[in-house]
């Protein structure tokens, strides 16, 4: 409970930041790529919004997005206002939605299972969606960011510097060839400081890096499920 709890607390207020940036949003056009903790099927989404179709643009078919595991999906492309949404392809029932930022025009969206749904479906969408910005100019090469929706505080050494990192997005690191990681959360209790990742990871040149915590995948365990996400930059 107390990690569901958090990752809705963090989600929340990114849509609230969101929400605010996106009050004088206009027309524009959005190109995005999908990841998510869990394998996303038989979701889609118009290319174009209602606002994009009174323009005079012809209604589309929608598209269907997909997830896996170790890369980013995509690209996909969207034309509208800022708003944008995703649906069920058997039911049509909404199961996604989210406003996206006016920063840049690229973005990785993140799907999140939606902790709450499973217990109160007709409230809640079945997805939490974090949009990330994938820009180069935001994450450029050779550089390196953490993204924390694990619902835990990590704190420990990036090599020999000291770290804590909480909800969100961190800095950026410049990588070179490699770098120790070891992180630590505290138990339940919060009693005791528990090892979450500790592992030495590799780079290569000319690539820019993406490391995701999510909620670890068994009950109770303090290894959280991170992924490892290399995009070439040429």
């Amino acid at each position: 409970m107390q990690i569901q709890n958090y990752i809705l607390v963090t989600m929340a207020l990114f849509l609230i930041a969101t929400c605010k940036a996106s009050a004088e949003a206009t027309f524009r056009e959005i190109e995005f790529n999908v990841y998510g903790q869990y394998p996303v099927r038989n979701v889609t989404y118009l290319p174009i919004n209602e606002a994009a179709l009174k323009s005079g643009e012809e209604v589309p078919e929608p598209i269907e997005i997909k997830t896996h595991s170790l890369a980013r999906t995509g690209p996909y492309s969207y034309k509208g206002d800022s708003h944008l949404q995703f649906y069920d392809s058997t039911n049509k029932n909404l199961v996604a939605q989210l406003t996206i930022p006016p920063e840049t025009g690229r973005w990785l969206l993140i799907f999140v299972r939606n902790p709450r749904y499973k217990s109160q479906s007709e409230q809640q969408l079945k997805y939490l969606v974090y949009p990330f910005d994938d820009s180069l100019s935001h994450l450029p090469s050779n550089g390196l960011i953490f993204l924390n929706i694990s619902g835990k505080e990590l704190d420990g050494l990036l090599e020999d510097k000291r770290v804590n990192l909480d909800a969100g997005e961190s800095e950026i690191y410049r990588v070179q060839e490699s770098l120790p990681i070891n992180l630590w959360a505290r138990s339940f209790d919060g009693k005791k400081l528990l090892p979450a990742l500790i592992k030495t990871y590799k780079f290569a040149p000319n690539h820019r890096y993406l490391i995701i915590f999510f909620p670890p995948v068994l009950t109770g365990s303090a290894d959280l499920d991170v992924r490892f996400l290399s995009e070439s930059v040429k």
